[in-house]
């Protein structure tokens, strides 16, 4: 949730936008696609100023909102690239997308990209078998 404050042209933004970091969005808590639409819907907001649950402030918040949304679908496109080399699973995925990424953040690596693999099977461009899951393997249709 976020709340705007109209007299002051800003938004609360919780945990949603922060300046430092992008949030991990993981199921079943988090789905990619309800993400990305409410980021689609902040991106039509005014307020150019956005106060995070954490971290400092995010200021030139539509344009910073927009940079978050390219970043998701930069991440979409990477994860539809290793599938194009075949069928894989999520470990193979994050070593294939996260080069060089600290041994600490492959956990909510995986879990972004399961968020990913979610909304793309939803969506139709990407298949698995049965339900999608942590444990899943994944493959362009």
């Amino acid at each position: 949730m976020a709340f705007a404050l109209k007299e002051a042209d800003l938004l609360f933004s919780g945990d949603h936008v922060m300046a430092w970091s992008t949030p991990v969005v993981a199921p079943p808590d988090g789905a990619m696609s309800d993400y990305m639409a409410s980021l689609q819907k902040l991106a039509r907001r005014s307020e150019s100023l956005y106060l995070p649950g954490h971290g400092g402030a995010v200021r030139d918040a539509p344009q910073f909102v927009r940079a978050y949304i390219r970043h998701r679908e930069r991440r979409e496109t990477a994860i539809l690239r290793a599938l194009a080399a075949g069928e894989a699973d999520i470990p193979t995925l994050v070593r294939a997308i996260y080069v060089g990424l600290d041994p600490r953040l492959v956990k909510a690596a995986g879990l972004s990209v399961f968020a990913h693999l979610e909304d793309l099977v939803a969506r139709g461009p990407v298949a698995t078998d049965g339900e999608p899951s942590i444990e899943g393997r994944y493959r362009l249709r």
